[in-house]
């Protein structure tokens, strides 16, 4: 069998599970990734032959693709901002808008009252794979990132992240719901968090492969408190750094942005809404008035 006739067999396959693009875009991610083939690889050998080995190799995770599991979790590696991240089930997988907003912090000065000229400590709390963190630090080495998730399999695979794409991030265990003492005493000029928001009752929209199989724990929050995550981080900050506000950046649910202003409002922050490639509300870029 050649590679663009299995190609199409397990495209047409997934069809029952996606539209016929998706199907065909999942697909090749998985047959790049498993035959290790950049895209200009792909189309250069699509009519050759697949080798026997490599035809069990693909067919051997087949099953699990057309049970509706991610493709990123068959092959273990998701794209982001141009790296290489490793997922499984303990992590959500990184998302394309989501490089939004790290372009937006990477893009950002400090407060325009602040002149000091250095390295900026960032922080990310609900760090998952690390994808934010380890993207932030890629592109501007010289500053001290630092990173926060309450759970343990989610930061072994964050750890991991960071060093194969060798960059340093510091990590720790930390629940941001609970009031207890935070693993660090350094004071942060940015803080950014992609955290729990979608509502339990929006489940029913979503497809399968993000519902059956992507951590609860980081996906949803009750309907009767959606902002939840947002406020304790807000309440975290007072307390953290009273006299030191960091520019804050979050990615929230589409929904909720007016909600997301005033939230940010009533602690003192200015905050405007940055669009998704969609066009739909997606990021909230708050800064503290003095």
């Amino acid at each position: 069998m050649t590679i663009s006739k299995f190609i199409h067999t397990l495209s047409t396959q997934l069809e029952s599970l996606y539209d016929s693009n998706e199907a065909r875009s999942v697909t090749t991610i998985f047959v790049c990734d498993e035959l290790k083939l950049s895209r200009t690889q792909l189309l250069m050998c699509k009519d050759d032959e697949l080798s026997p080995a490599n035809l069990d190799k693909l067919n051997n995770k087949v099953h699990r693709l057309t049970n509706g599991e991610p493709v990123q979790y068959v092959t273990g590696i998701a794209s982001f901002c141009g790296l290489d991240f490793m997922v499984d089930t303990n992590v959500l997988i990184p998302r394309q808008e989501t490089e939004i907003l790290v372009s937006t912090i990477n893009n950002s000065p400090l407060r325009p009252f602040d002149s000091a000229q250095g390295a900026k400590n960032i922080l990310d709390i609900g760090t998952g794979s690390g994808c934010i963190p380890i993207a932030i630090k890629k592109s501007h080495p010289e500053n001290n990132v630092f990173a926060v998730d309450i759970s343990e399999k989610a930061l072994e695979i964050a750890k991991q992240n960071a060093k194969s794409n060798l960059t340093e991030v510091n990590f720790a265990q930390y629940d941001i719901l609970s009031d207890g003492k935070f693993p660090f005493d350094e004071k942060f000029d940015i803080v950014v968090s992609n955290p729990p928001y979608v509502m339990n009752s929006e489940k029913l929209l979503m497809h399968k492969n993000v519902t059956d199989f992507e951590p609860a724990l980081a996906l949803y929050v009750e309907d009767t408190d959606p902002l939840l995550f947002y406020r304790q981080i807000l309440k975290f900050i007072e307390r953290h750094q009273p006299e030191h506000k960091p520019l804050v950046f979050f990615e929230i649910n589409e929904h909720l942005g007016n909600e997301m202003l005033s939230l940010c409002n009533s602690f003192g922050y200015d905050a405007e809404i940055i669009k998704d490639l969609n066009e739909k509300d997606r990021f909230v870029k708050a800064i503290y008035q003095l």
